[in-house]
């Protein structure tokens, strides 16, 4: 190979890491700033919980956030499966406001006692918040 080739293909192989550290910046930055405007005005916490194995989940949750939450327009699912939210609470809850809620399934023969499962509330417009339960269990 002579010398003009190998500086030729040097500097392709720079171009090439210059255009490669480029978009790698570019799609790191643009996470970076599309994150910083979001914020999640809608939360929920659950201050404690009831799960027994006969059903049904039993729940005190609080808004946290700056806004109220439409609890009727929001979907809970506990291990993927959407359940159903007694009428123990408002229809909104304002912020910093709490209530005691009871979450149904249809079944809970694929539940296994003492095991823990995901549950998810989703928010129809902000998002959704998740929280670690055990079947069987209380906090």
């Amino acid at each position: 190979m002579s010398e003009k080739t190998k500086t030729v293909i040097a500097a392709l192989l720079l171009i090439a890491i210059a255009v490669a550290a480029a978009i790698l910046l570019y799609v790191f930055s643009v996470g970076l700033l599309g994150s910083l405007g979001v914020s999640n005005s809608q939360l929920l916490v659950v201050d404690s919980y009831k799960f027994p194995t006969t059903g049904p989940l039993a729940l005190t949750i609080r808004n946290v956030g700056p806004k109220a939450v439409d609890l009727g327009e929001d979907k809970i699912f506990i291990n993927g499966v959407e359940g159903t939210l007694g009428t123990s609470c408002p229809s909104k809850l304002t912020p910093t406001q709490s209530c005691d809620a009871t979450i149904s399934l249809s079944s809970y023969a694929n539940l296994v006692p003492g095991a823990a499962y995901p549950m998810k509330i989703v928010f129809p417009d902000d998002g959704a918040v998740s929280y670690s339960i055990v079947f069987g269990g209380s906090s």
